[in-house]
């Protein structure tokens, strides 16, 4: 899903470049390609930015951004008492909404993995770990407070979680299901599991 951003040509030019290293990957995209996407020349993409690198740069940027200002939007400004529990609930609807809403950039970092130059992913990836630093917060805070399993590993469970939210963005259709709802089963599966918990109080005790 992109962003629509039609009022500004930078912005649309980095929509259309997202695009493009969603299809292509980072190899394979050209200059001309994103300028075709964008209804612009090919050397106008030189005003904004000087090289492919800058544009995959920008890219990376602004999808890891987006994903960092929308979580910390959903928490910020709770209450200090604010259970860890609906914090988690909060912090799951934010990325999922951010996904979808900058799809074309969420799946373009995904396609370009492994493929940029590595001061480029070096770079990016410092905004990479301030974002997952947000999430070990919110479930060291749910360990500490005995929310969350004390034998869970914080970085394992964080890496599968949003492992899993990412995939949203795959196969989210907005005509079948609000995000809301999607987020409220996605909290309930992570957050009290698949199984049926037995009620001790009825079980007969063993002799």
């Amino acid at each position: 899903m992109r962003k629509k951003s039609n009022s500004n040509s930078r912005e649309r030019l980095l929509d259309a470049a997202a695009k493009i290293f969603r299809e292509r990957g980072y190899v394979a995209t050209t200059m001309r390609a994103i300028a075709k996407e964008a209804g612009i020349e090919a050397g106008s993409i030189y005003y904004h930015y000087g090289s492919k690198d800058d544009l995959i740069s920008a890219v990376l940027d602004f999808g890891i951004s987006a994903l960092l200002q929308s979580l910390k939007q959903a928490i910020e400004t709770l209450p200090p008492k604010t259970s860890p529990r609906r914090r988690i609930e909060l912090a799951i609807n934010a990325h999922v909404s951010a996904i979808l809403q900058y799809g074309d950039y969420m799946l373009a970092m995904r396609r370009v993995f492994g493929q940029v130059p590595d001061r480029i992913w070096k770079r990016h990836m410092s905004l990479r770990e301030s974002y997952g630093d947000l999430w070990n917060g919110l479930l060291l805070d749910a360990k500490q407070q005995r929310i969350l399993r004390p034998d869970i590993d914080i970085t394992i469970a964080r890496l599968f979680l949003l492992g899993g939210l990412n995939w949203t963005v795959e196969w989210y259709k907005p005509q079948k299901q609000p995000v809301a709802e999607i987020t409220q089963t996605f909290s309930s599966l992570i957050l009290d599991g698949l199984l049926i918990k037995p009620d001790t109080k009825s079980m007969p005790r063993r002799r």
